[in-house]
């Protein structure tokens, strides 16, 4: 009963409770924003490569379509070329 009549009587105006929202509100958004910050500059890091450069790139074999052989030329039984 003590308690409860203790705490009963400790009433917040309503003016503190909504400043305390907003202030809460507000430094969260702005906790939000700075660890955004950090985590993008500390993950934005550059490596350089330092290796030997070819004096001239060529294209690889596999990725060009290979080309047919020349289709071989009808002939008749003789053995001749027939014109198409």
């Amino acid at each position: 009963m003590e308690a409860r009549a203790t705490l009963g009587g400790a009433r917040f105006p309503i003016s503190v409770v909504l400043l305390f929202a907003i202030v809460l509100l507000l430094l969260g958004g702005a906790g939000g924003y700075l660890v955004r910050a950090l985590s993008f500059a500390a993950s934005t890091t550059t490596t350089t490569y330092t290796g030997p450069h070819p004096f001239v790139t060529e294209q690889a074999p596999y990725s060009s379509p290979s080309s047919s052989p020349a289709p071989e030329p009808t002939r008749d039984p003789a053995g001749n070329v027939v014109p198409i």
